[in-house]
């Protein structure tokens, strides 16, 4: 013997079950013999003060020095520090004793080695034990000793290189109602609850952690806010929340089943005596990385897609408002969606390589922006939002008249209806188109009913066509999803000519009324050599254009620019060409033929 009893398990012992020191058993006889070499003690221990359990009616199961609640503790790990009181390295113990003022402190240990921090009541049973993260974070013992009762607290290294002096350093936990963030709160469950009032100035991502014992419970609730906390670690619970600015409470209690969390967490805190420690961390929301929370004006965000689910942030509008939300990302193709309030409105690639932006006017209410990617990859992206005032106005029914452009807004549900009126016969065009939709437009009057997808080019819609003098319905409608819309009407006097086939000059518009399964065939006479451009556009039907002679031979479905449109260019020689329309599919209607230059 040495003057200090070892435990022979190399683990910690199990809570609840009491455990002694070298033997099964520790008699008062052999304090008595331990007593006797308390000087021996005094010099491997550094100087700590008054030793402890050296009456005949006091037996502990362990003999250390001992200290008063709320006095700092200091020692040293060396290599004749005694082994295996915790974890199988060597070891420090100090008997930590009450008052009668009962207060609650928090020691916080400081050491130049990776250290813990283990406590046994004056039974033997163990408490628990804490561990100093990687990352600088220091164990931290919570005790509220009561008077006349002393708890065991140890000092291990964590490998057999741990040696160096150590300090406990002691701080009073002042009884306080409110919670400040960055101020770590130390209290206890007084008739088994407890509440804390917390004021933010500013929106703020808000971070709560309770570190305690087991069986804790923990609320964050406020204004249309009423979050529970989840258990990621044995008496470890975590809370996050985006919060707007006002003020809140953080209810606790006992929980008769924990909220698991979907992730872990390391746990530095060791608590007797049933007490806690509540700690609140907030920053703004403006910059900064996240993976939710609140969408604002001026935002510019970083965050990290799992790749198998979304991201979702919350956009609220006081007025209506011009909305631009910007994604991107190195890592994967992104996927941006804008919804709620009746607007649906997604955005795969912007045009600049495979980012998403969606620009568009939103009418006051609350929106969710969701982050995806396409074909569920993974990686960090930047989010952009910036929010202008809408001056304009929209108008969804109503007369449209030629050179009128109309600002409205598509709901989902039935059509938006206007009136239009030809005065005489009329080359139209009616054009339809968003950022937001895919949108059709349909007209109908006179014996006319034409319909139009993508003829406008990037899903917009475009009717061109001669209407004879009437009165005209234009209805705007969708193919997928709803948002804002521009409708535009333009007509000018008809100076073409309506020819099923024939003869055409370059330079001539003509249009021609295509029959199912049919086709429409014109000759090109060219006078002299010159550069033709050949249009085919319908409303009604997806052309295929063919030019055809003097060596010729071109074809043409669908051009970039116009839809289901087909355009040809060449220079041709003079001579006589033909000039084909057919049809893809078994569609008719009235198709425009141009001969350009």
């Amino acid at each position: 013997m040495h003057g200090v009893f070892r435990y022979s398990a190399l683990a910690p012992p199990m809570r609840g079950r009491r455990h002694f020191v070298g033997r099964q058993h520790v008699d008062t006889q052999e304090t008595r013999r331990f007593c006797a070499s308390s000087g021996r003690l005094l010099v491997g221990l550094a100087g700590l003060i008054l030793l402890a359990g050296c009456s005949d009616d006091e037996a502990r199961f362990a003999s250390a020095p001992e200290v008063s609640a709320g006095v700092g503790i200091e020692g040293e790990l060396t290599s004749t520090s005694p082994v295996n009181l915790n974890n199988g390295t060597r070891y420090s113990a100090h008997w930590l004793c009450g008052d009668d003022g009962a207060k609650r402190y928090r020691y916080t240990l400081e050491a130049p080695f990776d250290a813990s921090l283990s406590a046994f009541d004056d039974q033997g049973h163990w408490l628990g034990s804490a561990e100093a993260g990687a990352d600088g974070q220091s164990a931290i013992l919570l005790t509220a000793p009561e008077a006349q009762r002393c708890t065991l607290v140890v000092v291990n290294g964590r490998d057999g290189a741990a040696f160096g002096p150590y300090a406990l350093e002691a701080e009073a936990a002042d009884e306080a109602n409110a919670l400040t963030a960055g101020d770590p709160l130390v209290g206890r469950l007084e008739d088994g609850a407890a509440e804390y009032s917390l004021s933010l100035d500013a929106p703020a991502h808000l971070e709560l952690a309770l570190s305690g014992e087991e069986g804790l419970d923990m609320r964050l609730l406020g204004e249309d806010v009423n979050q529970r906390a989840e258990s990621c670690a044995a008496g470890e619970l975590r809370l996050d929340a985006y919060l707007e600015a006002g003020d809140y409470r953080v209810q606790l209690g006992q929980a008769a089943k924990p909220n698991m969390a979907a992730t872990e967490c390391a746990s530095h805190l060791l608590s007797t005596g049933g007490s806690y420690q509540l700690l609140a961390e907030q920053r703004d929301l403006a910059e900064g990385r996240r993976n939710g929370g609140p969408l604002r004006d001026g935002d510019r965000i970083g965050g990290s897609l799992d790749g198998e689910s979304s991201n979702f942030y919350a956009l609220h509008l006081d007025e209506p408002s011009e909305v631009t939300v910007e994604l991107g990302s190195s890592d994967f193709d992104t996927v941006l969606s804008v919804s709620g309030d009746g607007t649906e409105i997604r955005n795969d690639d912007s045009g600049r390589n495979t980012d998403s932006r969606i620009q568009t006017v939103l009418m006051a209410g609350d929106y969710r922006v969701e982050v995806a990617s396409y074909g569920n990859s993974r990686g960090d992206y930047e989010l952009a939002m910036q929010r202008g005032e809408f001056s304009g106005e929209f108008r969804n029914d109503g007369p449209i008249a030629s050179g009128d452009e109309v600002q409205g807004q598509y709901g989902g549900i039935g059509n938006n209806r206007y009136q239009f009126t030809v005065e005489e016969v009329a080359e139209v065009n009616l054009a339809l188109a968003s950022q937001d939709f895919d949108p059709v437009l349909r007209l109908q009057g006179n014996g006319v009913d034409l319909s139009d997808d993508d003829s406008g080019g990037d899903r917009n819609s475009l009717i061109s066509t001669v209407l004879e003098p009437g009165d005209y319905t234009l209805d705007v409608q969708s193919y997928s999803g709803n948002g804002v819309y521009t409708l535009s009407a333009n007509t000018a006097a008809f100076e073409g000519r309506m020819s099923d086939g024939g003869e055409m000059a370059p330079g001539e518009t003509i249009y021609g009324e295509m029959s199912a399964g049919g086709h429409l065939t014109y000759q090109l006479v060219v006078d002299e050599a010159r550069e033709v451009v050949l249009e085919s556009t319908s409303s009604a039907v997806d052309t295929i254009l063919s030019l055809s002679g003097n060596g010729v031979d071109a074809q043409n479905d669908d051009a970039a620019d116009l839809g289901l449109g087909s355009r040809i260019v060449r220079r041709l020689e003079p001579g006589t060409y033909e000039v084909s329309i057919s049809a893809y599919g078994s569609s008719n209607g009235m198709v425009r033929l141009s001969s350009g230059e």
